[in-house]
């Protein structure tokens, strides 16, 4: 069975048109080819539409074999990460078992603190890393998920690694582009709590640098925000705090850090 299929199954025990289905989320012509198996559709979108009509991910996935199921959890995974969705991360971890070592490494990270983990478990998920000067999409979201593993002085010679070969990433690709800049988001966070303006200012020149693209505009705000505190500049604080309650970001400001 594919993504396609199911949305139509689905939809049909709903009994929803395609209109009604895909209301907000993505076009009815798009939707229709998904449907048809004409064109993929991406996780976020996928998403949106299983919550708006009331769907459990749970439910939708369990029709996949198990490591279509996996793979897919993890792109879940990266979505809430890239939107700093905490309290979807904390439900996962207590219904979904197998993901359990992973996702409270990943909450510690969102949440600037170290992994409750035994050494065993951290030794495994750091196993996994690669190596450095080799940035690809799944490096980048080993290190934004699981920072929380590393110590500062490790942390800083990833980050830096990372600066000395960034014109070896494929900064391009808007995926690996994502990837990054939740490094950057991550390091950002834990900076600050840390009181290390030096890197703090670093990171958010490191940010305004990369490519324009619309898949990064979001973080590129948020590094105003944080310029913004260092310099209580409580008005434009005041600004961006808006521009994200009014565009569905509450997530994302629940985790920013407050003057």
């Amino acid at each position: 069975m594919t993504i396609g299929e199911q949305l139509r199954e689905i939809r049909d025990s709903l009994n929803l048109t395609q209109t009604q289905m895909c209301a907000g989320a993505v076009t009815e012509s798009f939707y229709s080819r998904v449907e048809n198996g004409k064109s993929e559709i991406n996780i976020d979108d996928l998403l949106a539409i299983l919550k708006q009509n009331h769907v459990s991910v749970r439910d939708f996935f369990s029709v996949f074999d198990q490591s279509m199921q996996r793979k897919i959890q993890y792109h879940c995974i990266r979505s809430a990460i890239n939107n700093r969705n905490v309290a979807w991360l904390k439900k996962e971890q207590k219904d979904e078992p197998i993901f359990k070592t992973e996702l409270t490494a990943v909450i510690a990270t969102l949440t600037n603190k170290k992994a409750d983990l035994s050494d065993d478990a951290q030794r495994k998920i750091k196993s996994n890393f690669g190596r450095l000067g080799k940035w690809d999409e799944t490096a980048l979201w080993n290190l934004a998920s699981f920072m929380s593993l590393y110590d500062t002085s490790e942390i800083k010679i990833l980050i830096t690694d990372i600066y000395e070969n960034k014109n070896s990433i494929s900064l391009n690709d808007s995926l690996t582009l994502v990837a990054l800049v939740n490094v950057m988001m991550s390091y950002l966070g834990r900076s600050y709590q840390e009181n290390d303006l030096g890197s703090v200012l670093q990171t958010i020149q490191f940010i305004k640098e990369l490519p324009t693209n619309p898949v990064i505009m979001f973080h590129k705000l948020v590094t105003i925000y944080y310029q913004a505190l260092i310099n209580h500049d409580q008005k434009r604080l005041d600004l961006i705090t808006k521009v994200l309650q009014k565009n569905g970001y509450d997530n994302y400001l629940a985790w920013l850090p407050q003057r």
